[in-house]
């Protein structure tokens, strides 16, 4: 006789429910004199126990699994293991930067040489104050009244003591008192002597006089010494010391003219104000960040190829938002940044990335850094509304108010982009709602915005096309024959001139326009002059533009945006 062996259990089903119909079958099929199985039964009751703990056995074993899993770990200790395992080693917390003007005082005779040491005290204005710091020596020439010297945001703190004996065991760890120290400005010293900082101590032996760092998520700092066989350990009674920054991170963000006051003794003579917001201070990486820049870091293998190489390497300094990589001809790629907080890069951060680019490109490459500059656009906005009786100049003035109060320019939003419903909430929302039926807008980029001292001379041709440089430029084009012109940019001659009707280029091929059309002339003197911007063929509008109205349509509202940055939106009117 045949005996009909039972479907077997499924132990590893991850469905609670449906591991409770497979269990309810079971029973069923292997205990046949078992004819009840609901939830009344109190020897079902005692299996749904068993049921849960199966399922919770499960689910710990899922998230075991995929906690080794960089995209799907959660707690930050394990995804900073993952990125180590990869090469990675998450940027640390970073200051806010800014070029600044130090400049002799009214009444103070100009340079003869002022010397501004490095470590100069600055502060900001405003509630909550803030201190920079300068982060290289300078002076102001002889015979000038200013001098631009990048600082940073934070307090020097100087040879804090991190033990006064050390016990001379392997694996010593000291944490810093202070919160919030930017990696790259840290220097430890053991018995007056620096050391070197490293990521890791796979290549250090024993007599290696390395330190590692690592941050937690207070971000604290903690420094590490070798085992003494990879990487020396201190010895027996050595002083260790620090040397560091502490800095108030994504705080820092100040606006511009807002770093203008100087603290010491040089305060007498030297003023000091920034004419750009500081920018790049950011709290230490973030998971998310962790998670997308690790596997590109990887696959970059610690050198420099191709534009995701650029990209990656540079998006993993602390202080970079974002970067975008543009190849030029020849060897040359320029690596444009966007900084945290918004705004533009300062020469600090450009020049640590610079730095990465030039320990890790290969040989004959030329990869640039450099930061992007703000650019353009118009929105031309046409609404209809609910009633045909409402004045025009009434419905205007409130969508230029609402878009004045509902955009903030300076700020961004990560990882989202500012969209055209975006545009659209704002305004069908003006009143309540109750004004505006329906809104059109349409975006008009690449428009040149050229300035022509006759209003009846020749007009530029066409879309002024930007090819390479960086950042902006200003171009000065002047008429020097009734068919001629010559160019000018950034107050630089060129050495070509054209004429009426035909196409100019610029010396080193950025720039090409075409100037008039077949048949008009030039009045001798005449002069065009406008902005170009690197990036997206547009033509840089000025901030006295910002909310222009344009009286020539019925309702054109001309809005500021920077160029590659979001839109930070408030609650709609």
């Amino acid at each position: 006789m045949s005996v009909t062996q039972p479907r077997r259990l499924t132990y590893t089903r991850r469905d609670l429910l449906s591991y409770h119909a497979d269990v309810s079958r079971y029973i069923s099929e292997f205990i046949t004199r078992i004819k009840d199985t609901s939830e009344a039964n109190t020897g079902r009751l005692y299996l749904s126990l068993i049921e849960a703990l199966v399922d919770n056995s499960n689910y710990s074993t899922d998230q075991a699994f995929l906690a080794l899993i960089l995209s799907t770990a959660k707690q930050r200790k394990n995804i900073l293991r993952i990125a180590a395992m990869l090469d990675y080693y998450p940027s640390s917390v970073s200051p806010s930067s800014v070029d600044a003007t130090f400049s002799m005082l009214t009444g103070v005779a100009p340079g003869g040489g002022q010397a501004i040491p490095i470590y100069t005290r600055t502060q900001s204005s405003g509630t909550p104050t803030v201190e920079f710091l300068t982060v290289e020596a300078g002076t102001i020439p002889e015979g000038l009244v200013s001098v631009d010297i990048p600082v940073i945001q934070g307090i020097l703190v100087v040879d804090e003591s991190l033990t006064t004996s050390s016990s001379g065991d392997p694996d010593q760890e000291y944490t810093l008192q202070n919160a919030k120290t930017p990696h790259n400005r840290i220097e430890v010293k053991v018995d007056g002597k620096l050391w070197t900082r490293v990521n890791n101590f796979g290549e250090s032996d024993d007599e290696s006089e390395h330190f590692v760092l690592e941050f937690d998520e207070d971000d604290y700092t903690t420094v590490k010494f070798g085992d003494g066989e990879f990487g020396k350990s201190p010895s027996s009674g050595d002083a260790i010391t620090a040397t560091y920054i502490k800095t108030e991170a994504e705080e820092g963000n100040v606006s511009k003219d807002s770093v203008n006051r100087i603290i010491g003794s040089l305060a007498s003579t030297v003023g000091v104000n920034n004419t750009l917001a500081s920018s790049g201070g950011a709290e230490s990486e973030t998971n998310e960040s962790i998670k997308r820049n690790a596997p590109l870091n990887h696959s970059a293998h610690n050198r420099i190829v191709n534009k995701p190489d650029h990209e990656a390497v540079a998006n993993a300094v602390s202080g970079v938002y974002k970067s975008f990589a543009v190849s030029s001809e020849g060897a040359r790629t320029d690596v444009y940044l966007l900084p945290d907080g918004g705004g533009v890069a300062s020469s600090y951060l450009i020049g640590l990335v610079q730095a990465e680019f030039d320990e890790l490109s290969m040989e004959g490459a030329i990869p640039v850094a450099a930061s992007l500059q703000p650019a353009g656009i118009q929105v031309s906005v046409n609404v209809v509304t609910f009633d045909s009786k409402t004045q025009k100049s009434s419905v205007k003035s409130k969508v230029i108010a609402a878009t004045n109060a509902n955009l903030v320019y300076t700020e961004l939003i990560r990882g989202r982009a500012f969209t055209r419903s975006d545009l659209s909430s704002i305004y069908e929302n003006i009143d309540s709602g109750n004004l505006i039926d329906y809104v059109d807008f349409s975006v008009l980029t690449r428009v040149p915005r050229v300035v022509q001292s006759n209003s009846s001379a020749p007009e530029v041709v066409g879309r002024v096309l930007v090819y390479d440089g960086v950042g902006y430029s200003e171009v000065l084009v002047t008429a020097i024959s009734t068919t001629q012109f010559s160019v000018s940019v950034d107050g630089v001659p060129q050495s070509t001139q054209g004429t009426v009707a035909t196409e100019f280029e610029t010396d080193d091929g950025c720039i090409k326009f075409t100037l008039g059309v077949t048949g008009e002339t030039f009045v001798v003197g005449d002069t065009w002059r406008f902005k170009t911007s690197k990036y997206n063929d547009n033509i840089v509008i000025d901030s006295d533009e910002f909310m222009e109205l344009e009286e020539s349509s019925d309702l054109t509202v001309s809005v500021f945006y920077p160029g590659e940055y979001d839109i930070k939106t408030k609650a709609a009117v």
